[in-house]
Order: structure tokens, then sequence, then C-alpha cells
């Protein structure tokens, strides 16, 4: 996965992934393939959220 991976370019790429596999037009390697890289974006999107829930989490403390 690219350092310049950003959360909407991850999101964009599963979007583009699960109309790939819904139009059902996809060979045996080619949905391995698109599998394999949908859970890597699914991972990235995680790990991304869980980051920018512990900055406002901070934020937030930093206030009080």
């Amino acid at each position: 996965m690219s350092d310049k991976m950003t959360y909407n370019m991850a999101l964009a790429r599963l979007e583009e992934i699960m109309a790939h596999i819904q139009s059902g037009n996809m060979d045996v390697e080619k949905l391995t393939h698109e599998l394999s890289e949908a859970q890597e974006l699914i991972k990235f999107c995680r790990n991304r959220i869980y980051k920018i829930d512990e900055e406002v989490k901070a934020m937030i403390a930093n206030e009080e």
C-alpha cells in the first residue's frame, strides 16, 4: 500500500472492487486478487479511523 494513500482513496478503490464483484464478470484469479486487495484496504481504513479517533480524544482531553 502506498504511503500516499488516503482514506478517501482507499474507500474509492473498495467501491470499485465491490462494483467488479457485483458485476459477476470476473474470473477466479482476478476475484482472489481483488479480495486480497480489499482486505488490505479495509485494514488501512480501520487503522486510519482508529488513529483519527485517538487524535480527537487527545484534543478533547487537552481542552478539559
